[in-house]
């Protein structure tokens, strides 16, 4: 149960990985004029820094735990 969690973590950090690079940082082209969009831009910049600052991390953790639980037969 908890290999497949970690393989599914994977898969979804890998997942959200080919749709941030699909979406190539929308926000760069807004105008920033209006205080909600200003707002807005920022905040998607900010999630998207924070994950790719983090995710590595969670993924290599989760690729360790994966081969640490794996049942030898």
């Amino acid at each position: 149960m908890i290999q497949w969690s970690l393989i599914s973590l994977c898969a979804i950090i890998v997942i959200l990985f080919v749709i941030l690079l699909k979406l190539e940082s929308p926000y760069l082209g807004w105008n920033y004029s209006d205080p909600e969009t200003a707002v807005f831009g920022v905040a998607f910049h900010s999630l998207e820094w924070l994950f790719v600052r983090i995710a590595p991390i969670i993924l290599i953790g989760a690729t360790i735990g994966i081969f640490l639980t794996w049942k030898k037969e």
